[in-house]
């Protein structure tokens, strides 16, 4: 493979999976079993194995598509949530899923290619590519048993509320570009440290659409329908990766894109987190279907999540001393100050010689990743 196409070899391999299981589907239209699946599973389980196995590598299309550690610990979780998705449906009974096993393989592997390139993009038209590439699929999946009365209907609110979140963020995203003259996330942090009003506006309505994204109060209107409607393992896979993807957008625009000024969001974000807590748990008490009490208790529990940015990374009094490091847009550090009062607990946890509010966000995500795997 050549040099320009080497930070894109997990996602031509699985662009090749997707283009297996569709000429398996088209070849044997009529044949009810579960080839497609299986060979979805192994293709995904070889690309989870590949992936651990992937190095951090420099800024590919003029810096418009990375793999920094990041993104490879994003592919690697969409991944073997995929294989662990495409598994758990195998065991599904139904005459539908053995018929037409092409179609929903094909779809799921659709929206996965989604989000390894949304993991590795630094530019904000791939970004919105990416991230319909991601959500379309994920419309049809929630109707895909549309024999069920439930189906089209969760399905419907999926797309509707789907939409009107891709819109809210290509508005944002067009306010970024007027601002910023260029498509590059590494031109927002000038922006925001010029204080442009407009660039703010941009990064609130992106905001909006990310919540959408990832179910947080008061942008959860599509989860209960949506999880009562798909099939099981469809929604544990969709309560996970898709949710991750969002996180993803967030750090890259709110965490290396707002560098210095990554503060102003602290207020906002914690506020969000908050509502989508108290709401998820109080909304989840009356609900006799499981799946939606599930659902709930999923937009309650990914405020953690949604704080967490806001914990981890802004949690100082003195975030105000926040500059680039070494010209490079991805890691931004403290100025020198006194270490914050955690009795050395974050330092010896993330293995960090020096304060871990002092550190590259890179090298803290490097830390948080060592701790999962």
């Amino acid at each position: 493979m050549s040099e320009v196409l080497a930070p894109l070899a997990l996602e031509i391999a699985l662009g090749g999976v997707i283009l297996l299981v569709l000429l398996l589907g088209l070849f044997r239209p009529g044949v009810p079993d579960r080839r497609a699946g299986w060979v979805s599973l192994v293709g995904l389980c070889g690309l989870s194995a590949w992936a651990f196995s992937v190095e951090p590598s420099s800024a590919a299309f003029g810096g418009s598509f990375v793999n920094d550690p990041l993104a490879l610990f994003a592919k690697r979780l969409f991944l073997v949530s995929g294989a662990v998705s495409v598994l758990a449906t195998l065991g599904q009974p139904g005459e539908r899923l053995l018929r037409r096993g092409a179609e929903y393989h094909v779809a799921l592997m659709a929206s996965l290619l989604g989000m390894l390139v949304l993991a590795s993009a630094r530019e904000l038209i791939l970004l919105f590519v990416a991230f319909e590439l991601m959500s379309i699929p994920l419309y049809f999946l929630t109707g895909f048993q549309k024999g069920q009365d439930t189906a089209p209907e969760g399905a419907l609110k999926f797309f509707l509320v789907g939409s009107v979140s891709s819109a809210v963020m290509l508005y944002g995203f067009s306010f970024l570009y007027g601002v910023t003259g260029t498509t590059a996330l590494s031109a927002i942090p000038a922006a925001m440290a010029a204080g442009a009003p407009l660039a703010k506006i941009g990064l609130v309505l992106v905001l909006a659409g990310v919540a959408f994204k990832i179910a947080t109060v008061p942008f959860h209107m599509w989860v209960p329908d949506t999880y009562e409607a798909a099939s099981t393992p469809f929604v544990a896979w969709l309560s996970v990766a898709p949710k991750a993807a969002g996180f993803i957008v967030i750090f890259r625009l709110y965490i290396e894109g707002a560098s210095r000024t990554g503060y102003l969001w602290v207020p906002a974000v914690s506020a969000m987190a908050a509502l989508t807590i108290v709401a998820g748990n109080l909304m989840a008490i009356p609900q006799q279907n499981v799946k939606r009490l599930l659902a709930y208790s999923g937009i309650a529990h990914i405020a953690a999540a949604a704080g967490t940015p806001a914990v981890v990374i802004f949690g100082s009094s003195n975030i105000a001393h926040w500059r680039p490091w070494n010209t490079a847009p991805a890691e931004v550090v403290f100025e020198e100050m006194p270490c914050q009062p955690c009795a050395g607990y974050f330092c010896e946890k993330f293995e960090q010689p020096e304060c871990i509010l002092r550190v590259p966000v890179t090298r803290v995500i490097a830390a948080i990743e060592r701790l999962l795997t």
